[in-house]
């Protein structure tokens, strides 16, 4: 019995040992899988961490690749002088600018000669040649051969001074007391063939052919439409405006922006344009002109015989009012001298000129009017002068 007493306590014994060792092994295992686990957790993350890393360092060394390429730019547009480069290029514009300003002026001279009637074919070849260089972007080149065609402009123009009727070995600078002469007059600026006619005691009116403001199309007459329609004996072509044959007047034909008002209708044409409210203007008062440096200075009189305004004005009490000078082509005016009206065009002469030229023949107040191709003067039932473009605006002495 006690044997077997002994051997039961020895297998409690063996057991509770065995389950003890068990345990330990559970918890050596569970243990052993948790650092298992954590290691392989650590591994996974540290590949992930690698890999976004990877993907930094990438990202990094393309933009340092980029910034390379942008400092050795920097470095070269250093070492570049900006300065004159940007001056160089501001040279070329300005010379484009010019050149082609300068063509159009030409173009227009062109078109001046032709509608007076006068052969163009060499100026046409010069113009061909200013082309050539203008297409070549020879500016240099394209600036000299401007003279050139300028210089073909100036002998037609001098060739197309008209003859006088009668020739005169001596130069008349003495106004006619009435009628219309043609007449040469010796200037300190040289001599200038003059086509005028003298009016003693006419009363003077402003012709337009429009009744309103127009933006293009604008209506025209001929002069001696426009004095048919006053009821005058005489006539000549009024303000500047935009001829159908100048390039940039397309879009605005027969326009003219300064102000002039109908002294037969009294139709107020540009009343609210203000741009060029600082020209001279003339206004009719019967057989008296006043003559203003502004036509803000005058103030819409409707009463009056009408007005037009111009530029420049060439003489005032007696002395040149005008320092402009431009190129040489036919200039009309219109002056007075006491009671005795004169309307009339001066030949191959600029405004300095023309002024010069009315002061010699004892005029004292002046204004410059239109001239070139749209020249055109009219007395005793026909052309003087012209008979010119149709025109927008005209002065009749009745």
């Amino acid at each position: 019995m006690k044997q077997w007493l002994d051997l039961r306590q020895a297998a409690k014994k063996l057991k509770s040992r065995f389950n003890r060792g068990l345990a330990v092994k559970i918890l050596l295992g569970a243990l052993g899988i948790a650092i298992i686990g954590s290691l392989l957790g650590q591994v996974v993350q540290n590949v992930q961490v690698e890999k976004r890393l990877n993907e930094q360092l990438y990202l990094q060394s393309q933009t340092i690749e980029e910034l390379q390429k942008i400092a050795t730019l920097y470095e070269e547009l250093k070492n570049e002088d900006q300065v004159a480069i940007n001056a160089s290029l501001s040279a070329e514009i300005l010379n484009i600018e010019k050149t082609y300003q300068a063509g159009a002026g030409l173009f227009e001279q062109r078109a001046e000669m032709l509608a007076s009637g006068n052969q163009v074919v060499k100026v046409d070849l010069e113009l061909a040649k200013f082309l050539r260089f203008l297409a070549d972007k020879q500016w240099e080149e394209a600036e000299d051969q401007t003279n050139k065609v300028q210089e073909e402009i100036e002998r037609i123009v001098q060739a197309s001074i008209p003859k006088l009727t009668s020739p005169i070995a001596e130069s008349n600078n003495t106004l006619a007391e009435s009628g219309y002469t043609r007449q040469k007059v010796n200037t300190s600026r040289g001599e200038f063939v003059v086509s005028l006619v003298s009016a003693p005691g006419a009363t003077v009116t402003i012709e337009t052919a429009g009744e309103s403001d127009c933006t293009d199309n604008c209506p025209t007459k001929s002069l001696a439409e426009h004095v048919a329609a006053a009821g005058g004996f005489a006539g000549i072509n009024g303000a500047y405006f935009c001829p159908p044959d100048y390039a940039r007047c397309q879009g605005k034909v027969n326009t003219f922006d300064t102000l002039a008002v109908n002294g037969r209708t009294k139709a107020v044409l540009n009343r609210d344009n203000n741009v060029y409210s600082t020209i001279p203007l003339v206004a009719a008062y019967g057989n008296q002109l006043s003559f203003y440096d502004q036509t803000v200075q005058w103030g819409v009189d409707t009463s009056s015989g009408g007005a037009l305004a111009n530029y420049p004005r060439l003489l005032r009490n007696g002395e040149i009012a005008t320092t402009e000078e431009n190129g040489k082509g036919t200039r009309g005016f219109i002056a007075q001298k006491d009671n005795i009206i004169v309307i009339g065009h001066v030949f191959a002469a600029s405004y300095g000129d023309e002024a010069e030229v009315l002061k010699t023949l004892g005029l004292v107040n002046a204004m410059n009017l239109d001239g070139g191709g749209s020249s055109t003067l009219w007395f005793g039932g026909g052309y003087k002068v012209g008979p010119g473009r149709s025109l927008p605006t005209a002065i009749v002495l009745k």
